[in-house]
């Protein structure tokens, strides 16, 4: 499989994992709804009504089965194809593809369909089918079968090979097609659901990765793991069990298990619904204030922290640390094995040297701007001259300190290598004033870092020619 149909089979298993559970609270006695297939359409986008800001949500084709039994003991059985958007079904198809959108959806949120519709005339038939759920969990098991048998299984050919089994070699062919399951060696075949993995190896901004930050060097890998999994892997390490929802097990390059527990201690001003929140920057680069981490850990060593948080049956995972003034948790979603890569604009937030100092800027600006228009609570006069009347949402010092730890796609950073916080201010400034009735202030903050960073590799380049 490639990387895109690996991306669109985890979405759609996640949604699947999710819906599922809803269903199972609705069945009946004599009513039984079972999922047939799923097709990933895309991301519907729209404007926000208050800042028209484009928004963006999954939209998902579901083909179920619903049985029924009447009052004589007859059982019907139809189909039926229900739209989503999110997690949220907004209508029903007909044979010949037609939506038929729910009344209370097409009538509030006019928007919205119209960015469905759009997306679905946007991709084939042909496309969906060839992308959806069974037939990409048919390629998937066609390569694991030829892997395990040694000869090429093509996706039509799996259901007689799987018939030739024995019960015996369908387990140990489970076994080997969960990807991140643990192997013998690791921890004695404990079956988990839920488990995902985080590679150590990623790096948080442009100079630190994963293992550094959380001082766990000897690792390759953190696997979380729900809690009441994990009693087979410390049953040998006697490692404690934490009363929480998730638990984190490192994994070396040999292979051996532990269950980080002892590493870390639990945070208990946050996570599992307590009152106290957090500041996140999410994968999609938009920024929350919620209190929503089912299991907060913190490390004992260097006190940087780890968060889970449930997500339609994956597991969200940040990086956190504690701000200087606020004495609260900042943080940035970590990649895991059934998370999308987090993009580079990301990562450059948490910066070592820029992130402590990062309070919830983004939840400030919400509360201000209201239907009545803009009512800020600080408005500051970041050119420093009186008789200006810009009103601006910024914050002069920490978008210097973002520009001074910028980080190029190459990973490099090299504004603060070679400019001074002096030197970057006043470039900052200057282009404030210069611009400030032409571009926004978020283009020009991206056009200094970019101007500044090919100005500093320049300056790099020469400086080693010269020696």
């Amino acid at each position: 499989m490639n990387k895109k149909e690996k991306e669109i089979l985890n979405i759609e298993q996640s949604f699947k994992d999710t819906l599922e559970n809803e269903i199972a609270e609705q069945n009946t006695e004599n009513k039984k709804v079972e999922i047939k297939d799923i097709k990933y359409v895309g991301k519907a986008t729209w404007k926000d009504k208050v800042n028209r800001k484009d928004i963006s949500d999954a939209v998902f084709i579901v083909e179920k089965q619903i049985k029924e039994i009447d009052e004589n003991g007859k059982e019907r059985i139809t189909e039926q194809k229900n739209y989503y958007l999110g997690d949220k079904c907004i209508g029903g198809g007909l044979e010949n593809n037609d939506v038929i959108y729910q009344s209370n959806f097409a009538n509030s949120e006019p928007d919205k369909m119209q960015a469905v519709n759009d997306l679905l005339e946007k991709v084939s038939d042909k496309e969906l089918n060839e992308y959806s759920l069974n037939n990409l969990q048919n390629k998937e098991l066609a390569e694991v079968l030829s892997a395990y048998l040694g000869k090429e299984i093509k996706p039509e050919e799996v259901q007689t090979e799987l018939d030739k089994m024995s019960e015996e070699e369908l387990e140990e062919l489970n076994e080997e097609k969960e990807e991140n399951s643990l192997t013998d060696k690791q921890a004695e075949k404990v079956k988990v659901n839920g488990i995902q993995k985080v590679d150590l190896n990623t790096k948080v901004d442009g100079k630190e990765n994963l293992a550094q930050r959380l001082d766990l060097k000897e690792y390759d890998s953190i696997f979380v793991i729900y809690s009441d999994n994990i009693k087979d892997i410390s049953k040998k390490s006697k490692e404690k069990i934490n009363n929480t929802t998730y638990s984190l097990v490192g994994m070396k390059n040999d292979g051996t298990a532990k269950v980080l527990n002892d590493e870390f201690e639990m945070d208990k001003t946050v996570g599992n619904n307590a009152s106290r929140e957090q500041t996140k920057v999410r994968a999609d680069s938009t920024a929350t204030r919620d209190n929503k981490d089912q299991s907060v850990y913190t490390r004992k060593s260097n006190g940087a922290s780890i968060g889970c948080e449930n997500d339609m049956g994956n597991v969200n995972m940040f990086l956190y640390q504690k701000t200087k003034e606020e004495n609260e948790n900042v943080g940035i979603q970590i990649e895991t094995s059934k998370t999308k890569k987090i993009p580079v604009e990301t990562r450059r937030v948490f910066n070592r040297n820029q992130g402590v100092y990062q309070n919830d800027k983004v939840q400030d600006e919400i509360e201000e701007h209201t239907e009545n228009g803009c009512e800020p609570k600080d408005v500051k006069d970041f050119d420093g001259k009186e008789y200006t009347e810009t009103h601006e949402h910024i914050d002069i010092d920490y978008y210097v300190r973002q520009i001074q730890n910028y980080e190029n796609e190459d990973g490099e950073q090299s504004i603060n290598e070679v400019f001074t916080e002096k030197e970057i201010k006043d470039k900052l400034l200057r282009d404030l004033d210069k611009y400030k009735d032409k571009i926004s202030t978020e283009q020009i903050i991206e056009n200094v870092k970019n101007e500044m960073d090919a100005d500093a590799q320049i300056y790099t380049r020469e400086h080693k020619l010269e020696q």
